[in-house]
């Protein structure tokens, strides 16, 4: 299995972000917001937002490279390719590692593509 996080399966273009906003579904949890939407490609793809009003650059960009790390280690749960957007929220940095695992996973479990 190929666990790289490739340049390709990152949203980074403003009409992508725009389309899936706009088009996307969406799931709500504590720690953060899921938008998504199937992409018709072979991969899925994914982004991460986190506001400046959650923390300083430094807790900004852990959460990103958390968010990267899960992506990345556990494509194989996604049932077909989508994209997808991980908006943090004002809790997320209380989390540890564990417990944003458990929520990602339960997330990416209640997807319905």
């Amino acid at each position: 299995m190929d666990e790289r996080l490739r340049p390709i399966e990152r949203i980074r273009k403003q009409k992508d972000f725009t389309e899936l906003y706009r088009r996307g579904r969406r799931l709500k949890s504590r720690y953060f917001h899921l938008v998504f939407q199937p992409n018709g490609l072979e991969y899925s793809r994914m982004a991460v937002v986190v506001s400046k009003k959650i923390g300083k650059a430094t807790v900004r960009n852990r959460i990103k490279r958390r968010f990267k790390e899960l992506f990345r280690r556990n494509k194989h749960l996604l049932r077909q390719p989508c994209d997808l957007i991980f908006i943090a929220q004002k809790e997320i940095p209380k989390l540890s590692w564990e417990e944003l695992q458990a929520e990602y996973k339960s997330m990416i479990s209640r997807l319905d593509l």
